[in-house]
């Protein structure tokens, strides 16, 4: 149990063993302490009752102060002192904090749902708990917070009729009302997030029926299957080394140069040269980098199929991930190193926004003009290339840690007894795709990776970085 006195550099650099947790405690306050795991920083309070009994209260989790105005529902070190001794106050004056909480929320958990509005804010905070998981799997805080998102834009007009009184005709009336304006996907999504809102109800016994369950979804989805053409992938490839010259077509017949900056064009490459989604790119940290096996970990948090993925790296990915290093902006004073590859303007998402890819693949299609392409797609032409040089399937499910193929053994034998990553396959196709690639840009490995001269950009990058301050530190001095 370390006692130590709590800072904001020593609880960043905190860490805990795998599978582990570990709890460290303020000198500061007496009986506050933060629980660390792989993944979350809690943080609590301890106190004695007159019976000998010691209690805890949850009280949040840990934010940096620089995220502190966002982000409203946690608790910078600080923050967590001033809430530890407004308790510590409370059971001063006789009180017992731990036992008002629990019979407070057990009554509002007695408590009748009456609205959508309630019923939908109950489902979410069962699905953040993970206490609900229709899906088997607790869901990721990126699926809460999009279905949150979807809920507020295009469900909220519902909110409040008393939940037993929506009927399958106003639902119907909402889903076709997006329909008819251009949004039939985006119906088909409400319906669902609806759908399962009220399944959650009728599973609790708050509701006798499911409006949204007795509908079906209004639009046709048909699974996209673009690919690139062999000269689409050069011209973008030009483009994102270069994109000088490049001018988008604006309405009027006007057009303007295509602005897209290096960090966002080097995020595209690695989705051509990785096959990752563009949010687990955008996301990438560098200790999730192992520089000398070439190998990027990525936590089963970040990925859509709820399980760490162990992607290998080509030598030109590994050269444009130290470009991108290279090239973030040292921190303002007293503001701690970011520990993302791709470092985000906004204090709210510190790492490259998902959307920004979006938008530069918009700009940059637009320019070359390649109309109908997005950034998934590039995750798809790779997979081809590589099924058509004679990959197996399997293999190709594996790279794309795609949750369903089971190279033809039980689901038990997979997933229980199998526990390999087929890393040496993987590594053999990511390293067949570089060179298929490649040889269609009209580049070779050694030219692609040249990044500038890291004897002079090290030392400026390392400046940033303490490796005295933990793994953050010891891994970027690696990097080089």
């Amino acid at each position: 149990m370390p006692t130590l006195k709590l800072t904001d550099r020593t609880v960043a650099s905190a860490k805990a063993t795998e599978g582990g947790r570990l709890e460290l405690w303020d000198t500061a306050v007496k009986g506050l302490y933060l629980r660390v795991s792989s993944d979350t920083r809690i943080w609590g309070y301890r106190y004695r009752r007159p019976d000998g009994s010691q209690p805890r209260i949850r009280l949040g989790h840990y934010v940096p102060p620089e995220q502190a105005i966002s982000d409203t529902s946690a608790l910078t070190v600080a923050g967590a002192r001033a809430r530890a001794r407004k308790i510590q106050t409370e059971v001063d004056d006789g009180g017992d904090p731990a036992t008002t909480r629990q019979v407070a929320k057990a009554e509002a958990k007695a408590q009748a749902i009456r609205t959508v509005d309630d019923l939908a804010e109950a489902y979410f905070a069962v699905c953040e708990t993970g206490e609900y998981r229709p899906s088997r799997r607790r869901k990721r805080p990126q699926t809460i917070k999009a279905e949150r998102y979807l809920y507020k834009k295009y469900l909220a007009a519902l909110g409040s009729i008393r939940v037993e009184a929506l009927t399958r005709d106003a639902v119907r009336k909402l889903l076709r009302d997006l329909l008819n304006a251009g949004r039939g996907i985006t119906s088909n999504r409400v319906r669902g997030l609806l759908r399962q809102i009220y399944a959650w109800g009728v599973l609790e016994g708050r509701i006798a029926r499911n409006p949204a369950g007795e509908l079906v979804d209004l639009a046709e989805e048909i699974p996209r299957t673009r690919i690139l053409t062999d000269e689409e992938t050069r011209s973008l490839w030009r483009a994102l080394i270069d994109p000088t010259g490049l001018r988008r077509p604006l309405p009027g017949g006007r057009d303007e140069p295509v602005m897209v900056s290096r960090p966002v064009r080097i995020a595209i490459q690695l989705a051509m040269l990785t096959l990752q989604r563009r949010g687990e790119i955008a996301a990438m940290r560098i200790p999730e980098i192992d520089f000398n096996a070439a190998v990027w970990t990525i936590p089963a948090e970040k990925t859509k199929a709820g399980r760490v993925t162990a992607v290998p790296l080509c030598a030109t990915a590994i050269g444009l991930i130290r470009e991108a290093i290279a090239l973030r902006s040292e921190p303002a004073p007293g503001d701690d190193p970011s520990p993302y590859v791709f470092v985000g303007r906004s204090k709210t998402v510190p790492y490259l926004s998902p959307a920004a890819i979006s938008h530069a693949m918009r700009d940059i299609r637009e320019g070359i003009g390649s109309l109908d392409l997005t950034t998934h797609d590039l995750r798809r032409s790779g997979a081809t290339r590589l099924a058509i040089a004679g990959v197996s399937p399997f293999i190709l499910s594996k790279l794309l840690n795609h949750a369903g193929d089971l190279g033809g053994g039980s689901p038990i034998t997979m997933a229980v007894y199998v526990q390999h990553n087929y890393m040496a396959e993987k590594r053999a196709a990511i390293t067949q795709l570089e060179t298929l690639l490649l040889a269609v840009v009209g580049a070779s490995a050694d030219r692609v990776s040249d990044t500038p001269d890291y004897a002079t950009t090290a030392r400026s990058a390392l400046r940033f970085y303490n490796p005295s301050a933990g793994p953050i530190g010891t891994e970027i001095a690696s990097v080089f």
